[in-house]
């Protein structure tokens, strides 16, 4: 399901580049602390994913056929800005660098570009990227991580349920083409319209659940 893929975005460094803004050193100093709560402070706390140079090893194989394609990961993935770099852009990043020697290998940064942590060989697993994906994330947000996982895979249920009874429907309309039927073709029109109206308000609650609250942040209407 397109829902639980994790929409990885590639980057080449992910340390925030320094504000140049003419200041004198007075005026920086007095300024700094504004500077660090807006221009260096990321909208989400990141995901890396810091890729191997060969795509055929085992540990990249395991991340991306077995970890990555757990369904509680998928949705945890949701949190963050999920950021792909090659290993040798890492090199070169001042905040990837100093985090970890090995690739593949996952970094948590955090909204004002620390780590929160790296995992690398044999903690590239679905139990141990849940485990630092909750820890941040509490962090980092009012939303609950859990409730919120534990919310969408009951909201992916009914969508599973909406989308059997679309194609239930479908086929029906296919069959009233070929044989047409004036009393079957007005219920199934109703059925269609009902189910319009469920979508509409499953895709509201999808909405409201992807609403995560950061710490901090006054809660909306």
């Amino acid at each position: 399901m397109a829902r639980l893929n994790i929409k990885w975005r590639s980057l080449n460094e992910v340390a925030p580049q320094a504000v140049t803004t003419g200041e004198t050193v007075e005026n920086a100093e007095e300024n700094a602390e504004e500077t660090k709560q807006t221009s260096m402070r990321a909208e989400k706390p990141m995901l890396v994913y810091v890729t191997s140079d060969d795509p055929t090893d085992k540990d990249t194989r395991k991340l991306e056929a077995i970890v990555f394609a757990n369904e509680k990961v998928g949705l945890g993935a949701k949190f963050f800005d999920t950021v792909k770099i090659t290993h040798g852009d890492s090199l070169q990043d001042r905040i990837l660098k100093e985090n970890g020697r090995y690739a593949p290998r996952l970094v948590f940064v955090t909204r004002d570009y620390a780590v929160s942590d790296v995992l690398q060989k044999k903690q590239l697993t679905a139990g141990k990227l849940l485990k630092a994906m909750k820890k941040l994330a509490k962090t980092e947000y009012a939303t609950n991580f859990e409730a919120m996982v534990r919310d969408y895979t009951k909201l992916l249920n009914e969508l599973d349920r909406l989308e059997s009874k679309r194609a239930a429907l479908a086929d029906q309309r296919r069959r009233l083409q070929e044989k047409p039927n004036k009393s079957r073709d007005k219920k199934v029109a109703r059925e269609e319209a009902d189910l319009e109206v469920e979508m509409d308000a499953w895709k509201k609650k999808e909405e409201a659940i992807l609403k995560f609250r950061v710490k901090g942040e006054k809660a909306q209407a």
